[in-house]
């Protein structure tokens, strides 16, 4: 489900840049359509979190995230006598921006909804050099894809496709990042809920020894008291001799031997 979403997500920005380009809207028609593909991918991640926490969460910070990113790109849809005075840098800084706050948002929206543990922080500065690579790449060597940029007409299909991949590219090097230190959290928080089995198994191990062993050398208590030994006899007085009965001494009376 979660390479669908991201498939999809990927599919559905090359068919809005697409048929955007290819329907010569309105400048501020295609800054608001420009959004709609990103604001729906925040619905379909919001849905998909793990907890309601999550989606709470998700929500507000992926809106936020949204809105700073058209912010960044507006001044490319404003008219070109309103940007004539503008220094270059500040365009160039707007249009890294554009790109970086795109990309870590899908990064971010994507990791609050789905991941689990707190290992997942152990990826963030790995994570976020990748997209710091990744805007750098894409703002001064991004490739053209065969298209010629400056005819001023409708670009194909396969530039789109092209422009659309080299990014997201970063995007999902980013979140495997952070996926895999998930991983390896859950790997070793589970470890520790199965030793409690173990350790009860090993209980009862033990105890199955130690009633092998009563029962092998020893008397079973619960036999004891079901069926209770009877205590030894009292101490006899020493009986007469003359008591028939009376076999341990042979007694020797008196004229015996003339006999």
């Amino acid at each position: 489900m979660s390479t669908a979403i991201l498939v999809a997500f990927t599919v559905a920005l090359v068919m809005s840049l697409y048929a955007l380009d290819s329907a010569g809207t309105d400048s501020w028609a295609r800054f608001g359509a420009s959004a709609v593909v990103p604001f729906v991918f925040l619905l379909i991640t919001a849905a998909w979190a793990r907890s309601g926490l999550r989606l709470a969460l998700v929500l507000p910070v992926g809106l936020l995230l949204l809105a700073l990113e058209r912010v960044a790109i507006l001044p490319f849809y404003l008219d070109s006598s309103v940007i004539a005075d503008w220094n270059a840098r500040v365009l160039e800084a707007a249009a890294m921006a554009n790109i970086a706050l795109f990309d870590s948002g899908v990064v971010i929206v994507w990791s609050i909804a789905r991941r689990q543990s707190a290992a997942t922080w152990l990826g963030v500065i790995p994570a976020a050099g990748v997209l710091s690579l990744g805007t750098w790449a894409i703002y001064f060597h991004q490739p053209d894809f065969g298209a010629d940029l400056t005819s001023g007409g409708t670009l194909p299909l396969g530039y789109h496709v092209g422009v659309v991949t080299f990014e997201i590219a970063f995007v999902l090097a980013a979140i495997l990042i952070l996926w895999a230190c998930d991983g390896i959290g859950l790997a070793t928080r589970r470890p520790r809920a199965a030793g409690a089995p173990a350790a009860a198994a090993s209980v009862e191990d033990h105890r199955a020894t130690q009633l092998y062993r009563t029962q092998a050398h020893q008397i079973d208590q619960r036999e004891t008291e079901r069926y209770p030994v009877s205590p030894p006899p009292l101490a006899q007085p020493p009986r007469r001799p003359d008591d028939p009965s009376f076999r341990t001494t042979q007694i020797r009376r008196p004229g015996d031997d003339q006999r």
